[in-house]
């Protein structure tokens, strides 16, 4: 016979005791500076001492907008991601509350202003005689890699293989990979 399972019971909190609890669980003191901004003004802006389950999912998505609706792309989705997760979280443990609508949409990133250099332009600046060798060696492998500045600043000169035009890197959100110029696959990992 199968055993008889209890279904959980929501807890209740009021907005600001959720928000407390919840970053009061963050450990990264970076994510909890930048979610203590969307959270703490959002619980604010409902009354932080009203039930988290009488807010209603409407309220929370008038909330962002009346917040950070004119704010930069980048600030708005910080601040949706913010209140997304604080509310995701009191769902997992049980607490009664709102969702963040499916109307408060993320917004998609501007396209970067940053032109790109032609390669007669990146040799041009190459060839000037007041850059150091250093310099020009990065611009170029910058150039030549499509890689991340970090990841070429992060080049072990004892590991460069000269002859394959090769180098072990550590990718951004990856394991340690061979970048070497070429075309790129994908993940923007060069092949």
């Amino acid at each position: 016979m199968p055993a008889v399972v209890r279904l959980p019971v929501g807890k209740a909190l009021t907005v600001r005791a959720a928000a407390d609890v919840f970053l009061d669980s963050l450990d990264n003191t970076n994510t909890l500076r930048s979610y203590g901004i969307g959270v703490g003004k959002t619980a604010e802006h409902l009354g932080d001492a009203r039930p988290l389950a009488t807010v209603a999912d409407d309220e929370i998505g008038g909330a962002l907008e009346q917040l950070w609706g004119e704010a930069a792309v980048n600030t708005w989705n910080a601040r949706r991601a913010a209140v997304l997760s604080w509310l995701g979280w009191c769902v997992e443990r049980g607490y009664d509350g709102p969702a963040v609508p499916a109307w408060v949409k993320r917004m998609p990133p501007p396209d970067s202003e940053t032109p790109a250099r032609s390669k007669m332009a990146v040799d041009r600046l190459i060839a000037r005689r007041e850059v150091h060798l250093r310099e020009k060696t990065l611009w170029r492998m910058l150039y030549e890699t499509v890689a991340r500045a970090e990841e070429i600043l992060g080049v072990n000169i004892e590991e460069l293989d000269l002859a394959a035009r090769r180098a072990p890197v550590k990718a951004k959100g990856s394991k340690p990979r061979t970048r070497r110029r070429g075309a790129c696959d994908f993940d923007g990992l060069m092949a």
